[in-house]
């Protein structure tokens, strides 16, 4: 069953809503990318905004950008992913353990330092009393919670569904990930081969439907995750199930990450897409295991202004293909959660 996504709220290292139709992908020499947030007073009352954490407000203000652009008050799902959660929340929940000796403890920072936080402050904001679930998957957190939009629309097609994804990277969580060689050396860059990849955060929500309408950005067509080593052989399955071949694929936005370690065996799960244009969208977003939320934001906002984003655009300007009517999204997390998603012009 096709999803239409009716709205995009998006709060990452990149801005993508720009009111002058330009976009602007800035590089930094850094091993981690730190998101760009917003003016917060517009969206969330200053009362509210003090007692909110930074993957709160992040959250927040991702689903009222995509609601505001939907056109409607409040959905009637939420369905969200993260693999992280609030990190600085369970951070100082960790820290009164110790300082305190385990006792006197306060329940608050407890409460708001578990996975489901986010989702519930949205819905307490937006008074939505539905279906509220969020999906704890690792790599695969943000792709399940589409699954579930998907699976929520087949059976109640005329719900507003708004699913997403959120990570945030604190300095602590960011140091003691960098011990597992998780991200580079602070010398490298993305395009220098080495191992480890350059830290991310984000915060992406999206307003979806059974339904197409004035404000639909593209249609989301179908979306598979994997956990198989034979990956060429999911994709080919993949776009048959969806009635395309290899060939009617123009576009990819590629889950590579500077990781000399992955990124080989990435660009080899897709080399049966000989005609198509590569963008390694995390070049410009960080790794982080809900990552994919920018791709799916890019590629949604690339196939409704029917333009190219130049700065994404490394190659010559006579090698662009002309606009695709499909993209798709193959995006991993450490090798081992595989998933894609296939978005058509609606």
């Amino acid at each position: 069953m096709s999803m239409y996504i009716n709205g995009i709220g998006l709060v990452c290292a990149q801005h993508l809503d720009r009111t002058d139709g330009e976009y602007q992908f800035p590089t930094t020499a850094t091993t981690r990318y730190e998101a760009l947030e917003p003016d917060y007073k517009a969206l969330i009352p200053p009362m509210q905004l003090r007692r909110m954490s930074k993957v709160v407000r992040m959250g927040i203000a991702a689903a009222k950008t995509a609601l505001e652009q939907a056109g409607i008050e409040k959905p009637d799902v939420i369905t969200m992913g993260t693999a992280y959660g609030c990190l600085a929340d369970t951070e100082v929940f960790l820290q009164k353990i110790l300082t305190q000796e385990e006792t006197m403890l306060t329940p608050t920072a407890f409460i708001q330092s578990t996975h489901n936080t986010v989702s519930g402050q949205i819905a307490l904001i937006l008074g939505c009393h539905g279906h509220n679930f969020t999906f704890v998957h690792r790599g695969h957190s943000f792709e399940t919670s589409l699954q579930e939009s998907m699976m929520w629309l087949k059976e109640v097609p005329e719900s507003k569904v708004l699913a997403g994804g959120i990570d945030e990277l604190t300095d602590h969580a960011f140091q003691i990930i960098s011990r597992f060689g998780t991200y580079k050396h602070s010398h490298d860059t993305f395009d220098i081969p080495s191992e480890g990849s350059i830290g991310g955060e984000g915060a992406g929500l999206f307003v979806l439907s059974a339904e197409r309408n004035e404000s639909t950005n593209a249609e989301l067509m179908d979306i598979r995750l994997c956990h198989t080593e034979a990956i060429q052989d999911e994709l080919n399955l993949f776009l048959s199930s969806n009635g395309l071949q290899a060939s009617d694929i123009r576009l990819c936005l590629l889950g590579v990450n500077g990781d000399s370690r992955y990124d080989e065996t990435i660009k080899s799960h897709v080399a049966i897409l000989e005609n198509c244009f590569m963008i390694p969208f995390k070049k410009w977003c960080g790794e982080f295991p809900t990552s994919g939320i920018f791709a799916f934001a890019l590629a949604s906002k690339i196939l409704k202004e029917n333009r190219w984003p130049e700065e994404l655009v490394e190659e010559k300007s006579e090698n662009i293909p002309e606009m695709p009517q499909h993209i798709l999204i193959y995006n991993h997390y450490k090798n081992a959660y595989h998933s894609f998603i296939l978005l058509r012009r609606a």
